[in-house]
C-alpha cells in the first residue's frame, strides 16, 4: 500500500509540474459542497471486497496555503464472502487546485464501523462495532463547472481501498 501511495504522489507531482503556469480562479469558494458517489474495491490477503460509498466535502476555508480546507463525511459499505462492513466517518481534507478543473487532496477520517458476519460453515453469525480511522489521497477533475470524476486511494482500519466515482458541486 505504501508503494501505491508513493507512486500516486509522484504521479501527482509530475502532473502538477507539467501544467503551464496559468491564473487559477476560485473553483471552490467558501461554502461549496462537493458530493461524491463512488464504488470501491478493497483487495485483501484472502478476499476481494466491493462496495459503494458517498462522501460530502464542505469548503470551510478557502485560499489557505494556496488551496482549500474541507470538512465532511464518509458513509460506505464493503461486501465479501459472508462479511459486510458499514462505516460512518467524519473527514477533513486539504485540496490543492492544480488548474481550475483539476484538484488533488489528502485527508484523514475517523468514526465507527459495523462488521456483520452472516452464518457460514464456521459461525452462526455475529455483529461487531469498532472504531475506524484512516488516511486518504485523491484527485477530482471537473469536465463541466459542476460535474466531474474522482479517484481516491486510502487506508482505513487495516484495509486499503480504491474508489472511483462521480463528483457533483452543489
Amino acid at each position: 500500500m505504501k508503494k501505491v501511495l508513493l507512486l500516486l504522489a509522484v504521479a501527482f507531482l509530475s502532473l502538477a509540474t507539467s501544467f503551464k503556469a496559468q491564473a487559477i480562479e476560485d473553483p471552490n469558494p467558501k461554502g461549496t459542497l462537493v458530493l461524491g458517489i463512488r464504488c470501491n474495491m478493497e483487495p485483501g490477503y484472502h478476499y476481494f471486497a466491493v462496495g459503494a460509498n458517498v462522501v460530502g466535502d464542505y469548503t470551510l476555508i478557502n485560499h489557505w496555503w494556496k488551496g482549500h480546507f474541507t470538512v465532511g463525511g464518509y458513509i460506505g459499505s464493503n461486501f465479501y464472502s459472508h462479511t459486510a462492513h458499514f462505516t460512518f466517518m467524519p473527514r477533513a481534507t486539504y485540496g490543492l487546485n492544480i488548474t481550475n478543473d483539476f484538484e488533488v487532496h489528502v485527508g484523514v477520517m475517523t468514526g465507527l464501523g459495523v462488521r456483520h458476519l452472516s452464518s457460514d460453515y464456521y459461525t452462526d453469525g455475529y455483529q461487531r462495532v469498532y472504531f475506524s480511522h484512516g488516511e486518504v489521497a485523491g484527485c477530482r477533475y471537473f469536465f463541466t463547472p459542476n460535474i466531474g470524476v474522482e479517484a481516491e486511494v486510502g487506508y482505513v482500519y487495516t484495509m486499503g481501498y480504491f474508489n472511483v466515482g462521480l463528483s457533483i458541486k452543489l
